[in-house]
């Protein structure tokens, strides 16, 4: 298995308390969440982050993807919206789908 991580970023949004999948897909299907990152999993992301970007992430939502495939994913060979139809594949192919969120970013699960 390989693993893989999808980081989205939108305006900063106000997640409902009944936070369900579909939240996520309409934020991609509408064009308005944008891959910040695609690639393996970081190994800690707080020693990519410094001050200032600390400051500007306060007016940003992420939405984190966690997700694994039986194949490697060749990450550059991608454009937004093939990356946009793969993990919207990807949650549809899903058995169980966790999902957390602290009021300001999101924390997906994707389980086969």
């Amino acid at each position: 298995m390989e693993s893989h991580t999808l980081v989205l970023a939108t305006t900063k949004t106000t997640i409902p308390p009944d936070l369900f999948i579909e939240f996520v897909t309409s934020l991609i299907n509408r064009s308005v969440a944008m891959v910040e990152y695609f690639g393996p999993e970081i190994d800690n992301p707080c020693d990519f982050i410094d001050d200032d970007m600390k400051n500007v992430s306060e007016e940003i939502t992420y939405i984190e993807i966690f997700f694994d495939t039986e194949l490697p994913i060749d990450y550059d060979d991608l454009d937004e919206s093939q990356v946009d139809e793969l993990i919207l594949i990807t949650i549809g192919a899903s058995s169980k789908i966790e999902m957390k969120s602290d009021g300001k970013d999101i924390v997906v699960h994707l389980h086969h």
